[in-house]
């Protein structure tokens, strides 16, 4: 079976962050540092959570799917979670620069909710 294209939103997630954080870098590397890193923290628990997800297809799966599905949400909110908590605790730049932080959290989310509703059609 073919994979569903979701695994390409990480991708594209990345590229848009890296290219807005490189324009951001030329202004304010603070700033940069903070956007990038709200950007990861919310790609890197999708990517756990499409990998986790979508780890099994088909019809005679569906109880595995359901399991999976279960497991990559919950184990999605630990990481966002704990990627905040990390990140408070330990850069500068999210101190200095919460707003950039959670505007690079935020524009992630706000691409993989328009990229998936993109690929599901």
């Amino acid at each position: 079976m073919k994979r569903p294209p979701v695994y390409r939103i990480a991708i594209y997630q990345l590229l848009g962050l890296l290219l807005l954080s490189a324009g951001l870098s030329l202004m304010d590397v603070i700033r940069a540092q903070a956007l990038i890193t709200g950007g990861l923290i919310a790609i890197i628990p999708h990517l756990y959570f499409t990998f986790l997800a979508y780890r099994y297809m088909g019809a005679r799966a569906a109880p595995q799917i359901a399991q999976s599905f279960k497991r990559a949400e919950t184990g999605k909110f630990v990481l966002t979670i704990t990627g905040f908590a990390t990140v408070f605790a330990v850069l500068p730049a999210a101190q200095q620069q919460p707003g950039w932080l959670f505007g690079g959290y935020l524009a992630m989310l706000l691409v993989q909710v328009i990229l998936v509703a993109r690929a599901v059609r």
